[in-house]
């Protein structure tokens, strides 16, 4: 998964970030809160027209989304702490697409598909996570739950809402490609599950 790449390579400066709430002992759950209010006050900057400041606005949101994980596992990993981030991460993304839709009406078609697409990634996710709770897995211990692979996860996620925020003019065409990408995502990961959730393949058609 692309993620872990772009985690190594910012783990550093997010670790530096997270120093300054490690010493005055911030709960990780509170960080994960404020990235969320980021991306409430983004989506506000949105509709505002606002879009470079909500843009820097959003990042910093993912920033605190980075650091919340990095306090955690310093700390204590909690399942409901796991829980509330990525269920936060998936608000955070849905909210930037629903602003440019309620922003300009011509964007609802795309911007609508999308959303729709987001279930999917998202249900895929969950579901893997869930059904892994009755299997031997390998688990990454930095996080409380298991986290299926894939191309599609936060650094494309991010890219791409990213180019919504700076050209504005094309997000029905960046929200069509991204559609299509979270759509083959989507199967990815149903295949994924077929390949380790059931081992009699015959049992499954």
């Amino acid at each position: 998964m692309i993620d872990q790449y772009f985690i190594k390579i910012l783990k550093p400066f997010l670790g530096f970030v997270a120093s300054p709430f490690y010493k005055f002992d911030v709960n990780a759950n509170y960080i994960s809160l404020l990235g969320l209010s980021m991306s409430f006050l983004s989506f506000y900057l949105i509709l505002e027209g606002l879009n470079n400041i909500a843009l820097f606005v959003f990042l910093l949101g993912r920033i605190l989304d980075g650091v919340d994980g990095i306090i955690a596992n310093k700390t204590r990993i909690t399942e409901f702490g796991g829980f509330i981030d990525i269920v936060f991460d998936l608000i955070s993304y849905s909210l930037v697409p629903l602003a440019f839709i309620l922003n300009d009406n011509s964007n609802a078609i795309f911007g609508s598909i999308l959303l729709a697409t987001f279930f999917g990634t998202s249900s895929a996710f969950f579901g893997i996570a869930i059904f892994e709770n009755n299997k031997f897995i390998k688990r990454n211990p930095e996080k409380s739950f298991y986290h299926v692979g894939g191309f599609m996860g936060g650094a494309i996620t991010i890219f791409f809402l990213s180019l919504m925020f700076l050209f504005p003019e094309k997000f029905n065409l960046i929200a069509l490609i991204f559609s299509v990408l979270c759509i083959l995502g989507t199967i990815e990961r149903i295949f994924y599950a077929y390949i380790i959730l059931d081992k009699d393949k015959d049992l499954l058609w």
